[in-house]
């Protein structure tokens, strides 16, 4: 009889494990949006240059022309989610200020400081300089 298998299970253990999964993978679903996915894929890739949307999309298990109709019916481009992933990223680096804007340049996918500086400017308003000195609790 011990070595039977048993079909009806634990109903305790079966609720414990099923709570325990659905609290796991409760995020993953929430985050229906494809720009969201690709913000984690593109920002810590940017430090190797500006990724191309065919090797994001096969990262994401899609071919280049379904992630560019994808992100279409959110209404965004690619160019539009890498911005914002540029943007942020730099952000962050400079409220940090552990990093020059040289460098930061560089782990935001510019080759050039002065092209990142007027990027920057355009996002943001200001230039990176005058971000950074800004109290960081505005």
């Amino acid at each position: 009889m011990l070595d039977l298998p048993n079909r009806l299970g634990d109903s305790a253990v079966n609720a414990f494990l099923t709570a325990h999964l659905e609290s796991e993978l409760g995020p993953l679903s929430e985050e229906a949006s494809l720009r969201a996915a690709l913000l984690r894929r593109l920002t810590p890739s940017l430090s190797n240059g500006v990724p191309q949307a065919a090797v994001i999309a096969r990262d994401l298990g899609m071919s280049e022309r379904t992630l560019y109709r994808r992100l279409a019916e959110e209404g965004l481009t690619f160019r539009d989610v890498l911005v914002q992933a540029q943007s942020a990223l730099a952000q962050e680096l400079l409220r940090d200020g552990s990093n020059s804007i040289a460098e930061i340049a560089f782990l935001t996918g510019f080759s050039e400081q002065s092209t990142f500086s007027r990027a920057f400017k355009r996002w943001v308003g200001k230039a990176p300089a005058q971000f950074r000195q800004q109290p960081s609790d505005l």
